[in-house]
């Protein structure tokens, strides 16, 4: 047996893989650093392996986690690969993706993988999970399925092997093809929502970025239960690990009280700046990026986020968000089949009555998207805005709110220990300025390239297009890094541009990618936009 993987949960916590198209995205992570990659089907690789887990308060738990089998450009830390929760994945719907997982636990008895909702392809078969002996490994298939949040797992021996940190995030885009939403059918009261970002009083700003995500996944600790399950090669029986179940520690993308409230920004040679100006460093050449040390938010009014929340533990959470409300956005969860001892897919669905909240509650086994709207917070004065631009006020920037449990056990850890339980906090970083034209975002509403002619019809908007021809854009075959077909697009005073013209190069992915570069730096992005080609 390897010697078990060490994971100090106070500096390991989520990491994130984009594949398929959206690691074509330019700009696509809004937590610090955004990459690219030239290759559509890249095979993830991961190992389910033990693990020894240091809470926040030092005590080390056993627990088991899914690794990256060796580590990929951007990760600010390579002590570990290991990770609980296991790595987000980001992929666009329809993209084809390649995993590749290999089982190196002893304890608990069967292992394997599964995404409850999306059949896999192993072996040429279509299955819902697939179990992976010790030692063995298994290469798997699928193609993403409609967009939402997803939770991949270890099925077996329900809900053992998920509580113990075989459990991570599937986060599924739309084509942005004329779509401003996170889903590909929202209902009427979503698509209306997320239409009057950027375009009425109550929602300044722009419309929503859909690089602009942030996941966080919930979970909980019993050391008792957890060395029960660690201590022999059978299967702890699910009756006895949850009779008696008594949470000790509470966790935010595996980190606790202070710790999930970090950030590491990185400046573009790899040191740390210790500051949050680095949000265009776009390095081109990168498909995942180590949030370990980025659980919390951060942007601009008039910057909205979707937070998808997913809950591996064995306790209700109820988030409570200070500074602004949330909008709910869509419920899913997985169920237990008794009979068969395994997780499969429950519910899934958009919401059609928006409530705005301040606290939402997320049950065991659910994931619940959820919109930060970054409005400006209603407790600050009047002209505080006004008195940022003109370098008088008391208030220092950026802006904390906290985000915490309302359920008030969760806020502790080892019986009482507060607060160092579940919390993070999300900031706003600076004043709003509409004329800014380095913030805005790139819609498109028209993709479209005849197959016979060779000829690519695009249009779209800018969110902050400043005086007309002030912003030039680019397009590029494919992603970020692809062929230019253009380096002049200009977007006019009422946001508007198009591009008509023969770019063959284009079909090769049936992608392409339309960009903002800076007009000093071409190598920093102020916006970028990949989208999927309809084919005529």
């Amino acid at each position: 047996m390897k010697r078990r993987e060490f994971i100090k949960f106070s500096a390991c916590g989520l990491s994130v893989v984009a594949v398929g198209s959206v690691a074509q995205w330019p700009g696509f992570w809004p937590g610090g650093k955004a990459w690219a990659s030239s290759s559509h089907d890249e095979m993830l690789e991961l190992e389910m392996v033990e693990a020894m887990a240091e809470m926040v308060d030092g005590v080390r738990v056993p627990m088991w986690a899914f690794k990256l089998a060796s580590a990929l450009p951007g990760f600010t830390d390579t002590r570990t690969l290991a990770r609980i929760p296991g790595p987000a994945i980001f992929a666009m719907e329809g993209d084809h993706v390649q995993l590749h997982i290999s089982n190196d636990i002893r304890q608990g008895g069967r292992h394997g993988f599964a995404i409850p909702g999306v059949m896999l392809q192993v072996d040429g078969r279509q299955v819902e999970r697939v179990e992976i002996a010790r030692g063995d490994d298994v290469h798997i298939e699928f193609h993403a399925p409609a967009p939402g949040t997803y939770m991949y797992l270890d099925p077996f021996n329900a809900p053992v092997n998920r509580v113990m940190g075989l459990h991570g995030a599937l986060v599924v885009l739309p084509n942005p093809l004329n779509n401003r939403t996170p889903f590909a059918d929202p209902t009427n009261e979503v698509r209306l929502l997320f239409n009057h970002l950027g375009t009425t009083e109550h929602f300044p700003g722009h419309p929503w970025d859909p690089a602009r995500n942030a996941v966080w996944v919930f979970n909980t600790v019993d050391p008792v239960k957890n060395a029960l399950a660690a201590a022999n090669d059978t299967a702890i029986a699910p009756s006895n690990f949850l009779g008696g179940y008594l949470p000790q520690y509470f966790t935010i993308n595996g980190k606790s009280g202070f710790f999930g409230s970090q950030h590491h920004h990185t400046t573009p040679d790899g040191g740390d700046n210790g500051d949050h100006d680095d949000d265009h460093d776009h390095a081109g050449d990168r498909r995942a990026f180590d949030l370990a040390a980025n659980i919390s938010i951060r942007g601009r009014v008039g910057q909205p986020i979707v937070i998808r929340n997913l809950n591996a533990g064995l306790m209700w959470h109820s988030p409570h968000i200070h500074g602004n409300h949330v909008y709910p956005l869509s419920h899913a969860d997985v169920r237990l089949d008794a009979v068969n001892g395994v997780t499969v897919a429950g519910e899934r669905r958009i919401l059609d009555n928006l409530l705005m909240v301040d606290t939402w509650a997320i049950p065991p086994a659910t994931m619940e998207d959820v919109l930060l709207t970054y409005i400006a917070p209603p407790d600050i004065p009047s002209n505080f805005w006004a008195r940022v631009a003109a370098g008088t006020n008391e208030e220092l920037l950026p802006l904390f709110y906290p985000m915490h449990d309302h359920n008030e056990i969760s806020n502790t850890a080892a019986g009482g220990n507060y607060p160092h339980g579940l919390t993070t906090h999300w900031q706003i970083d600076e004043p709003f300025d509409p004329t800014d034209v380095f913030s805005g975002v790139i819609s498109v509403t028209r993709a479209r390239l005849r197959v016979k002619t060779g000829r690519l019809e695009l249009e779209g908007l800018y969110s902050a297009p400043g005086s007309g021809g002030v912003v030039i854009l680019d397009v590029h075959a494919g992603g970020a890094s692809g062929p230019l077909i253009t380096d002049h697009v200009p977007v006019d005073g009422q946001g508007r541009w198009s591009y008509r013209g023969r770019a063959l190069k284009a079909l090769g992915s049936n992608l392409v990618t339309i960009m903002f570069h800076d007009p000093v730096n071409r190598s920093t992005v102020h916006a970028g936009r990949t989208v999927r080609l309809e084919l005529r």
